[in-house]
């Protein structure tokens, strides 16, 4: 299990199991199995991704079209929020975005169509640029 297992907690997974007895002392992860993280699998999935042959929700899914949409948008929000600097550029985009019924809907979905204070006001226009990008 730990080979598969996300390498940024095998360290730490490999410890506690070490530790209640449920691995030997000695026992080292190999090293094929060290690389797990998300960015290397999103980046050796990338290719069947592009090629349509990895949908999204292999499984089916509960969520809507419109919020399909959104998840991505959402995601880039994330990402960019780590410093405000970042988020200048959605701003921007989002302030220059021309309306469609897409972006609309996600907005709407969102809560975010009769936003009044700065705060959803502010959200609004940052989705509205991770929505076009």
């Amino acid at each position: 299990m730990l080979s598969v297992t996300d390498s940024r907690f095998q360290d730490e997974l490999t410890r506690e199991a070490k530790a209640t007895g449920k691995l030997a002392k000695s026992y080292e992860i190999p090293a094929a199995f060290r690389n797990n993280t998300p960015e290397r699998i999103a980046a050796v999935l990338k290719p069947a991704k592009e090629r349509g042959l990895l949908p999204d929700f292999p499984f089916g899914s509960d969520f809507t079209e419109v919020e399909r949409r959104i998840i991505p948008a959402l995601q880039t929000l994330r990402q960019k929020s780590v410093t405000p600097a970042a988020l200048l550029p959605l701003a921007l985009r989002g302030l220059f975005a021309t309306k469609n019924r897409e972006t609309d809907e996600a907005i709407e979905r969102m809560g975010l169509t009769k936003a009044t204070s700065l705060k959803d006001r502010l959200y609004r226009l940052l989705l509205r640029g991770a929505l076009r990008g």
